[in-house]
Formats: structure tokens, sequence, C-alpha cells
């Protein structure tokens, strides 16, 4: 049974990852902020999706298996970085269309919640570690299920929280009266992050 210092490591060293700048707060804050509240809520459920995904495989073993074909790795990290390379052109673009807050972006903010942590493959060596560095031994069985279970209800969390502090319209004001210059710094990070993802 995993014992609750072990699970307290792992939340603290996961609400780490999350609060640190990367693709997924860069999409949260996009989502949430020219999209609306319930884009910003369906972002972060495609984001913990994908994160959580990324656990499962790493409980099952997906470090092990590129590990053995480097191939595998080599081709999920390029796919990923050709996707963030197209977000960050795609916020380029756009950065001076206004944004339209009536639009029904739901869908659209799920999809890319989904694939923005799907387009990261170097997430899985980072879970891998925390589960290595954090249990014993890798989970199994209902302790696997805990950690998951766990894992997903704390994203989700997160990202609900953030979205209600970005949905305040104070903060939406101020977004949309510098939508052109946060856009094109998020196009930079992300294209920077692809970058650095494909080395």
């Amino acid at each position: 049974m995993i014992d609750a210092a072990s699970l307290i490591a792992f939340n603290l060293a996961l609400l780490g990852a999350l609060a640190s700048p990367g693709p997924a707060v860069m999409s949260m804050l996009r989502a949430a902020l020219s999209d609306g509240r319930r884009a910003g809520f369906l972002c972060g459920l495609g984001l913990t999706i994908g994160a959580v995904s990324w656990s499962l495989l790493a409980v099952l073993g997906l470090t092990a298996l590129f590990a053995v074909a480097p191939w595998a790795f080599v081709t999920l990290k390029l796919a990923g970085a050709a996707y963030l390379i197209w977000l960050a052109v795609s916020l380029w673009r756009n950065a001076r269309t206004p944004a339209n807050f009536d639009a029904p972006a739901g869908v659209n903010g799920l999809k890319l919640g989904l694939l923005t942590n799907f387009a990261n493959p170097k997430a899985v060596v980072f879970v891998a570690a925390i589960f290595t560095t954090v249990f014993p031994a890798m989970p199994t069985g209902i302790d696997a299920v805990l950690v998951l279970a766990n894992h997903f209800v704390l994203e989700l969390l997160f990202y609900s929280i953030v979205t209600l502090g970005l949905t305040i319209p104070a903060i939406r004001h101020l977004y949309l009266k510098s939508k052109s210059v946060v856009d094109r710094a998020a196009a930079a990070t992300l294209g920077v992050m692809a970058l650095r993802i494909a080395s």
C-alpha cells in the first residue's frame, strides 16, 4: 500500500511541474483568456487526460519500450515538435485578430489540451522519473489506480482554478488590450519549446 509521504511527494513534484512555464500553461492561457471559461475548462480537461495518459504509459512500461526502440521516442518527439511549431505559427499569424468570445470553442479547447500534452513525449520520461524517485517501486494494481486517480484530480483542480482566475473580467480586459503581444510572446515561447523538444 502506498504511504501518505510518497503520495504527498508525488503531488508536490507534479505541482512544481504544473506551475512551470511550458506548452500546457501557454495553451491554458490561450484557451481561458481568448475563448472563455468553458474552453478553458475543456482545455484543462484535455491537458489532464493527456498527462494522465503519459502517467499510465509510464506505469505500463513505455520508458522500457523507448529504451529498447529509441526510434519510437524520436518519432514521437519530432511529431510533437512539429505540432508545437504549427501552433506557434497559427498564434503568431492570428495575433492581431480580435478575440471572439461568442464563438463556440469548447471542442477546440478540449482538442487543444489533448494535442498539447500528447505532443510532448518527454512528459513520459519526466513522469517516470517522478515515479522512480518518489516510490520505492513502480505502483501496480490498486496502488497504480490510486496514484493515477490522484494525478487526474490534482491536474484537473489546478487547471480549473487557473481558468477561474484567468476569466475574471479585469484580467480578461487586460488581455484584450494586449492580445497581440501576449499571443506573439506565447508563439515565440512555443517555438523555442518545440526546438528544445526536437533537440
